[in-house]
């Protein structure tokens, strides 16, 4: 009966083991970010902290150019080294479909920050702001900018294809319809480099000498916005409104430059996302989506506490 007892306790003993080996196993999760900017850093940022708390081994990859053609080479050769996760900001929402479904169907976990897909399938949980939401902050933050007079405004966008941005400007047309006085004369898309945005707009400029406001959906587009603004001499007659918040982005609003800013939580993105693959790695449930909000940030308001912890710091990537 003491030997049948002495059995069942090894026997035990032996389950405890494995159970505590399977929990300090610790996922290997690659994140490969669409490219090496203040919003991608701050994701970088929030997912080595995630690790470090939670138990992980996260290795942080950016594309050089934002766009499939950089992304999906830089995806296969993460997965040449086998993770368990990839983390990503899919940068088209229909050409990333099916790398991610190859990713996927090797036994690779897939999670999405920030931008999402036409089809969601492979994903085991997307993590991002609501982002049509965040257009319609960014046309009400604009308009208030403008002021009850209103006049004729602009959107510069980046381009088609990307999830995050066909939402926020879907949502800041449904918007800037319903304000009054607005003229909205439609969305142009610039392209994903600073410089075409400014190019861009410093046509739009001269050809509409009365423009009164300008709206960007992403950091570049907004940077050169501000070029075009600075380089015209019109910071006092044009407002410019965009999304994120970058050290750059956040001279430009001290400078008056940019006007208002919609701010994201890329670092809780980055944080939830890690969170979310331990969690899964350990046999738990992790929900399909899950939000993260967004404020708006100006000259007047950007240094109270409540707004500036939100903004994008740290040198993960």
């Amino acid at each position: 009966m003491k030997l049948a007892r002495l059995g069942m306790a090894v026997a035990a003993m032996a389950v405890l083991v494995g159970q505590s080996h399977a929990q300090e196993e610790r996922p290997k999760v690659e994140l490969v970010l669409g490219i090496q900017i203040g919003f991608h850093e701050a994701i970088a940022c929030g997912a080595r902290a995630a690790a470090e708390e939670f138990g992980a081994d996260v290795t942080v990859q950016a594309a050089k150019n934002y766009g499939p053609a950089d992304q999906v080479p830089l995806l296969n050769s993460v997965l040449a080294r086998s993770p368990d996760f990839i983390i990503l900001d899919p940068t088209n929402r229909t050409s990333l479909v099916a790398p991610l479904m190859d990713v996927a169907s090797q036994g690779v976990k897939v999670i999405a920050v920030d931008t999402t897909l036409d089809d969601t399938s492979m994903l085991t949980a997307r993590i991002g702001t609501d982002n049509v939401e965040v257009g319609r902050q960014l046309a009400r933050a604009l308009a208030e900018q403008v002021g009850p007079e209103g006049g004729k405004v602009v959107m510069v966008g980046s381009s088609p294809g990307i999830s995050t941005v066909d939402q926020r400007i879907q949502g800041f047309e449904e918007e800037i319809a319903t304000i009054e006085n607005i003229e909205f004369i439609g969305t142009q898309y610039a392209g994903n480099e600073v410089s075409q945005a400014q190019n861009m707009f410093s046509s739009l400029l001269s050809a509409n000498p009365d423009l009164v406001g300008v709206a960007s959906p992403s950091e570049n587009p907004s940077m050169g916005v501000a070029g075009a603004i600075r380089n015209a001499g019109v910071s006092d007659t044009v407002s410019a409104a965009g999304v994120d918040a970058s050290e750059a982005q956040i001279e430009l609003l001290r400078e008056g430059i940019l006007d208002a800013l919609v701010i994201q939580q890329p670092y809780e993105m980055g944080y939830q996302a890690v969170e979310a693959a331990v969690k899964v790695a350990n046999g738990e449930e992790v929900a399909a989506e899950s939000g993260t909000g967004a404020i708006i940030g100006t000259q007047t308001n950007i240094d109270d506490p409540e707004v500036s912890k939100y903004l994008y710091k740290g040198s993960c990537i």
